[in-house]
């Protein structure tokens, strides 16, 4: 979704929150009615508001669903790079090739371990478990050139915080 259409849509329900408060505000200046009056129009308003809530967070899940990237199969096409992690280092290539489908194939010689990948600007930008006996595949397209850096995100012991890798994008 587009800022400007995020921003449209802010301002048309900006506009309608003043409307009803300008409205309600309206309905101050009038003479006071009784309490069960008061009481009976609150409650059917309150169950109008709680419909028209529910059906908008209906609406906002129905459309953000098919943007859900879970339970969509991941595409493994590109060059495949083998990955394995062992207690406290990473085998991994030394370079991969910039704007291409590439598909890490990432695995464990020992314990569990994370395998997260830093940009050059050092922000996470991918990340997959390194099991035993288990490959995860973890397909990217890099688009920044430059040298980036592979953490382990999985405590595996005492050297952990020293388990680092990197490549280069080229």
């Amino acid at each position: 979704m587009h800022q400007t259409t995020v921003l449209a849509g802010f301002l048309v329900a900006a506009a309608a929150v003043l409307i009803v408060m300008a409205a309600i505000a309206r309905t101050t200046t009038q003479p006071e009615e009784p309490q069960s009056i008061v009481t009976a129009t609150g409650y059917r308003l309150r169950r109008g508001w709680l419909w028209v809530l529910a059906a908008a967070a209906a609406a906002a899940f129905a459309l953000s669903l098919p943007e859900f990237p879970y339970g969509k199969p991941a595409t493994l096409t590109g060059q495949h790079y083998s990955v394995i992690a062992t207690q406290y280092s990473f085998e991994l290539p030394s370079v991969v090739p910039a704007d291409t489908p590439i598909v890490f194939d990432v695995t464990s010689k020992d314990v569990n371990h994370g395998f997260g990948i830093y940009d050059p600007q050092d922000r996470l930008i991918a990340q997959v478990q390194a099991m035993p006996q288990y490959i995860n595949h973890l397909p990217l397209r890099l688009y920044a050139k430059g040298h980036y850096v592979v953490r382990c995100l999985e405590y595996c012991g005492i050297a952990h915080a020293a388990m680092l890798g990197s490549f280069d994008v080229r």
